[in-house]
């Protein structure tokens, strides 16, 4: 039973492996890079993106105000760090941006962000640059890298007497095929755990897996009042305070305030109130979410709600992006995902060239297949509940099967060449 087990097991992790690798690949490369996002970003674009401190910070309005000498301003994010500058997002353009110096009111640049080096390696990693097919089809490699990690403990685990070399560390004096196969059973399973935290969180944001299974999971107050914002109260001939006001009103103070700070510009609707969403801008800590709506005619609280008041999975929802780029541990965790996402890579190398290394000559070498029990048929189908692309993924390998068993019956039922009939 575990001789055959470990065979059908054997077959599903290669077969799903040769697929998914090429599109894991790309998503593992693009996600180390992302882990490091802000330092990369900064370190190549220091003109727009860090500032020399000084005294006194200007007033938002006033930022706002200039701004609109160059866009129309739809949107805003005052900086969590002391060093780098407000972001004006412009209702021209995809995604146009205007960064301002903070602490001098100057305007320091603008750009796209639809076609900065890091849109780019976004769009790489979240719709492989193909729209909603990309989106599937990372959907369903990270579904299967989640059942490749579970399958890779399973062939991983030790078996007889081995125990040591090839199971806790690479085997001494192995070549070939077999040092592949130690640097891939070894490496993958010293950072397994993370290897999984990485790929289940990744997995939320796709398209059936995290829009239809888990985002309506997380809907709670928070989410129903940030849809839903409150109004202000209409006041007949009265001004809409300022931003600056509204902060004030807030208990926001700028200059001690750690957390960054983002907010629509709506003053095109009288009724609307101000929405400020703070957050912590390292992604370290999701405790620090708070979101705050103020009157814009009286200065009045109109509602407070920070992450306690969020539900269970919310909170959980919450911490899901620290835990994919892992600054959910600061930056050891960033450094521990960067590592974890580059190794994940090199197993979508290592496993092609162990097969490519073990195939007899002129075959493709495929493990031998072994009928899948009712058991493990129904454990998948249990999974693909949750996991929809494992359904997805048995519907075709059922259609496929159906079709080489009419095709072969039709090679057996067919006379052969040269009899009567």
């Amino acid at each position: 039973m575990a001789t055959r087990l470990y065979g059908i097991v054997w077959r599903w992790h290669f077969l799903a492996g040769v697929v998914a690798c090429p599109i894991l690949f790309v998503v593992a490369m693009t996600g180390a890079l992302w882990a490091f996002q802000p330092e990369l970003d900064r370190w190549a674009n220091p003109e727009l993106l860090v500032v020399e401190p000084g005294p006194e910070l200007v007033p938002v309005d006033d930022l706002l105000a200039t701004a609109k000498q160059h866009c129309t301003p739809v949107g805003m994010t005052l900086p969590g760090f002391v060093d780098a500058p407000a972001r004006v997002y412009c209702a021209e353009g995809e995604r146009r941006e205007i960064y301002l110096d903070p602490y001098r009111g100057t305007v320091l640049g603008e750009r796209d962000a639809t076609s900065s080096f890091f849109s780019v390696v976004f769009s790489l990693h979240y719709e492989l640059m193909l729209g909603r097919p990309g989106r599937l089809a990372i959907d369903w490699a990270t579904t299967w890298t989640m059942l490749l990690l579970a399958s890779g403990a399973v062939l991983w685990w030790p078996r007889g007497k081995r125990r040591g070399g090839g199971v806790w560390w690479p085997r001494r004096g192995v070549r070939g095929r077999q040092l592949l196969r130690d640097l891939h059973a070894v490496g993958g399973m010293y950072f397994l755990p993370v290897m999984f935290a990485i790929t289940a969180s990744g997995l939320m944001w796709t398209v059936w897996t995290g829009n239809s299974r888990w985002h309506p999971l997380t809907e709670d107050a928070v989410h129903e009042t940030w849809d839903h914002p409150p109004s202000s109260t209409v006041i007949p001939g009265a001004p809409r305070l300022g931003t600056d006001a509204a902060l004030a009103a807030a208990g926001i103070d700028r200059a001690t305030e750690r957390r960054a700070i983002f907010f629509w510009d709506k003053r095109a609707q009288p009724d609307s109130s101000y929405a400020f969403f703070l957050f912590d801008p390292a992604y370290a800590s999701a405790s620090k979410t708070e979101l705050v709506w103020i009157d814009a005619y009286s200065g009045d609280e109109i509602e407070r709600l920070t992450n306690a008041d969020r539900s269970a999975i919310g909170k959980i929802d919450g911490v899901l992006y620290g835990i994919h780029i892992g600054s959910i541990l600061g930056l050891p965790g960033r450094i521990l995902a960067c590592l974890a996402a580059l190794l994940l890579a090199a197993l979508c190398v290592t496993g092609p060239w162990m097969w490519w290394k073990r195939r007899p000559r002129g075959k493709v070498g495929v493990p031998p297949a072994k009928r899948t029990s009712w058991g493990l048929l129904a454990a998948l189908v249990g999974i693909g509940v949750l996991l929809p692309m494992v359904l997805v993924t048995l519907a075709g390998v059922i259609l496929l099967e159906g079709i080489a068993w009419l095709w072969r019956s039709r090679a057996t039922a067919a006379p052969p060449p040269g009899s009567p009939g």
